[in-house]
């Protein structure tokens, strides 16, 4: 499946070895690593990066996230939370990651969005200080709409980015976004969108397996897939069976299967040779399938 990553997450209780050989089997392109995972886990750098070289993965890495907050306003709290991200940084730089994936910080209190807006900059100022020094791309994401988290918007994040904006790129997460509009929204018009952060959500309850939720991904899926950018299978799942990934396998399998048969239809009745042009004039076959 070509440009399709899977959260390190949805393997919370699995072993290196069998993590990156299932992907590989699976015909995945690689993992978005979390870090805190990475650490907590004691996974050991060396043995990632042969066997990603081994099976062929690109990897991505999602900084530290939970416990942190870049917006505090306890500056030994976000003076912390900034040297966890620059961390993360570093276990990217040493895997080979192509990419950093960071949450911004949230409320410490409410009715001081200004104050938190400034607190928020200055450590995004040292993080894309940190990630040019290291050659590292940094992608921001844009969070759900819950209490304390107010980088939730495009509109926000351009407020507290400032004049750093066009030095980060930035994630979409839909299982974040209130409803398939909304997504459709920002990936139509956020100028530096990176990835696409996919799972499901059932209310308040965010990341559930993608055929089982709210949103109707099979039919926005088509759609989805003409973004022309990588996806990131999100969820968690400390089952050592690993049922949810299992879950979002097979919501993509049937995506894959029905874009196969509407092209072989196509192809067909155009009497081409199975190779079709996007709206940017490139040429490109299944969407999820290799090249």
């Amino acid at each position: 499946m070509k440009d399709m990553f899977v959260a390190s997450t949805l393997f919370w209780q699995t072993s290196l070895q069998d993590m990156t050989r299932q992907i590989k089997t699976d015909g995945l392109t690689g993992l978005e690593m979390w870090a805190q995972q990475f650490f907590y886990q004691n996974y050991d750098i060396e043995e990632y990066k042969t066997l990603a070289e081994a099976y062929g993965l690109r990897t991505l890495v999602h900084s530290c996230s939970w416990d942190l907050n870049l917006a505090s306003i306890n500056e030994s709290i976000r003076q912390a939370s900034v040297g966890q991200v620059i961390a993360s940084l570093q276990l990217a730089k040493a895997i080979g990651a192509e990419e950093v994936t960071v949450h911004p910080g949230h409320l410490t209190l409410a009715g001081i969005t200004d104050r938190s807006c400034q607190i928020l900059h200055h450590s995004l100022e040292e993080i894309s200080e940190a990630a040019a020094s290291m050659s590292l791309a940094v992608s921001l994401e844009i969070m759900e709409k819950i209490k304390k988290e107010f980088v939730t918007t495009a509109a926000a994040m351009q407020t507290v980015t400032g004049e750093l904006f066009p030095k980060f790129s930035y994630t979409v997460d839909i299982a974040h976004c209130d409803s398939l509009s909304e997504a459709r929204q920002l990936l139509t018009f956020m100028p530096g969108v990176s990835k696409i952060h996919i799972s499901n959500r059932r209310g308040a309850v965010y990341h559930t397996p993608l055929g089982e939720g709210d949103y109707d991904l099979s039919a926005f899926w088509p759609w989805l897939q003409k973004r022309n950018l990588p996806f990131v299978i999100e969820g968690y799942d400390d089952s050592r069976e690993c049922t949810i990934y299992k879950k979002n396998l097979a919501f993509l399998h049937s995506k894959e299967d029905s874009f196969d048969e509407k092209l072989e239809k196509e192809s067909h009745s155009s009497g081409n040779d199975g190779c079709y042009h996007d709206g940017a004039g490139r040429l490109f076959r299944n969407r999820l399938g290799n090249e």
